[in-house]
């Protein structure tokens, strides 16, 4: 019988009488290095770029900035706010540790990425290259000749270039076992957002071309040769288009890698060699199964876009800090104060920016209808009862959820909450308790505003089975989102990728598919740990910022 990614939905799954396969204990001896470097490649270092604030975040959902001229210093920019290390940490008597911009599960980093340049002034040929966040540095995979950039780019505007993203599966199976595809997939999400976020700045628009597949998409990265636990996999290919001249949305949708190219790729060597990340591996079977069924064979076109929710501004419009810094700025919660509230205009504000309106930004990276919506636990929130609630990210969604969600639920609108944000109030109570235990007994569930999990709808997942790790895509995304909501309100987030699954399906009235719990997520005052000392993100190289 073929093996069913729900099988592997149903295995992964943690429970109060056993958590899903993990290793048990970790082997110092083995983890893997966070870094993935070509050994050989020729190197293109990047200008550190001062840390400027950019334009207010709230500006973000209003229109555009002009766009910035595709360069060499503002690739660097782009980087530095979306996959670059944004600091280093170190405890007393331990090595230090690097954080990034980009969040990751454990702080473990499986996401790769990949730019495919025209030439530039200080990159003097089109190329593939790999992005290295330890040295802020392009690594060459492959170089193009302007003729085969032109049959790449055919079509596109002036300015237009790619993002590829691939997985090591390894460095989240080293820690996490079986559960590993999930956070790696939650981990791609929340690049993709960093990337989107980035790109805004800039007034350019990210956008994924869902017809690419992985195979060809390997062979475009260099990548089609790699094996074992170490190899990387293409997931996804983005275009990065100047908003104000981005192509149309058929031609997104239908954009396929020229064959004649990757047969040409095909016959040369890659430049450079992948380090070796582990002196040893562990093989979960389960996890190899997992990530050969949902294998993107391609030719999928998207779906298209659907209309913005008719949602009006909620809250009224305010100064705020500068986005670029709260991309760099951000962290994890490691542990909340347990009594900070988050005022309701702030929490509003949130809410809103999880939809999809206005101009689609940021959603509109995402080729297909919105298929999830959120539960929250909402603990301390200006004029909002604590109690449970669900925001409602489709209106396709509300049928099947008042169907499936228990049937005592009030679906009330909270007073003075506006009528048409859909958001509704199911049940008034404490649930700190409920929110702790769900998430495997973790305090930082209850001890902030609110926690969170999303819904997501895998119905047709079982037929395209390619499609399971998008919706990991989907909630990482949100969960960027509320990572720099949070900081955009003086609070922290922090995602929560352990919680026993159908525990928190029994408290909502879940009985099985195709609603399922796929991330869950809090937002809080931070408690900083005092023992830790922060060092700048790029103190280790001699070049100096410009």
């Amino acid at each position: 019988m073929a093996f069913s990614i729900l099988a592997y939905h149903a295995a992964s799954k943690h429970s109060f009488s056993r958590y899903a396969d993990g290793p048990g204990f970790l082997d110092w001896e083995t983890q893997p290095d966070p870094f993935r470097r070509y050994e050989g490649s020729p190197e293109i270092p990047l200008a550190l770029p001062p840390d400027e604030p950019g334009p207010g975040y709230e500006r973000l959902w209003d229109r555009p900035p002009d766009p910035a001229p595709l360069s060499r210093l503002s690739l660097s920019r782009f980087l530095y706010e979306s996959l670059a290390l944004s600091a280093w940490k170190q405890a007393p008597h331990a090595p230090p540790w690097s954080l990034r911009v980009n969040p990751s599960s454990g702080n473990l980093h499986p996401t790769e990425g990949y730019l495919l340049l025209p030439p530039l002034p200080g990159i003097e040929s089109a190329g593939v290259f790999h992005y290295s966040p330890l040295r802020h540095s392009l690594e060459a995979r492959r170089l193009l000749r302007a003729d085969q950039w032109e049959e790449l780019a055919a079509g596109l505007p002036p300015g237009a270039f790619f993002v590829g993203l691939s997985t090591i599966y390894w460095r989240e199976a080293w820690k996490y076992g079986e559960r590993a595809f999930r956070y790696c997939h939650h981990d791609l999400g929340h690049a993709l957002g960093t990337l989107a976020f980035s790109a805004r700045i800039r007034g350019w628009r990210a956008l994924l071309l869902p017809a690419v597949g992985e195979a060809e998409l390997a062979s475009l990265l260099a990548l089609e040769d790699q094996r074992g636990p170490e190899a990387e996999h293409a997931d996804c290919l983005l275009g990065i288009f100047p908003d104000r001249c981005r192509p149309p949305e058929e031609a997104v949708r239908s954009f396929r890698l020229p064959s004649t190219l990757l047969a040409a790729l095909r016959g040369l060597p890659p430049l450079g060699k992948p380090n070796r990340l582990s002196p040893d591996h562990v093989r979960w079977p389960l996890l190899e199964r997992a990530i050969a069924s949902a294998a993107y064979p391609g030719g999928w076109p998207g779906e298209p876009a659907p209309p913005p929710l008719p949602v009006p501004p909620v809250v009224r419009p305010q100064p705020s800090e500068g986005a670029s810094l709260l991309l760099r700025r951000r962290r994890s919660a490691l542990a909340m104060d347990g009594k900070t509230p988050i005022p309701r205009e702030s929490f509003l504000r949130l809410l809103s920016q999880l939809l999809p309106r206005g101009d689609g930004f940021p959603f509109a990276l995402l080729p297909w209808r919105p298929r999830v919506s959120v539960l929250f636990f909402v603990h301390r929130v200006g004029g909002l009862a604590p109690g449970l609630y669900l925001l409602l990210r489709s209106p396709a969604h509300e049928a099947p959820l008042r169907r499936e969600l228990r049937p005592e639920f009030a679906w009330q609108a909270p007073p003075g909450f506006p009528e048409a944000l859909p958001f509704r109030r199911l049940a008034l109570g404490d649930f700190r308790e409920a929110a702790a235990k769900i998430s495997c007994y973790q305090t930082i569930a209850s001890g902030g505003c609110f926690a969170l999990a999303m819904l997501a709808d895998l119905s047709g997942v079982g037929e395209q089975p390619w499609f399971y790790p998008r919706l990991f895509w989907e909630c990482g995304l949100l969960g960027q989102l509320l990572y720099l909501g949070a900081e955009a309100a003086g609070l922290q987030g922090t995602g929560i990728g352990c919680y026993f699954d159908d525990a928190l399906h029994d408290l909502a009235g879940i009985r099985g598919l195709p609603w399922q719990s796929l991330y869950h997520f809090a937002v809080g005052r931070g408690v900083p740990d005092r023992r830790l000392q922060s060092r700048p993100a790029y103190a280790h190289l001699a070049r100096s910022p410009g």
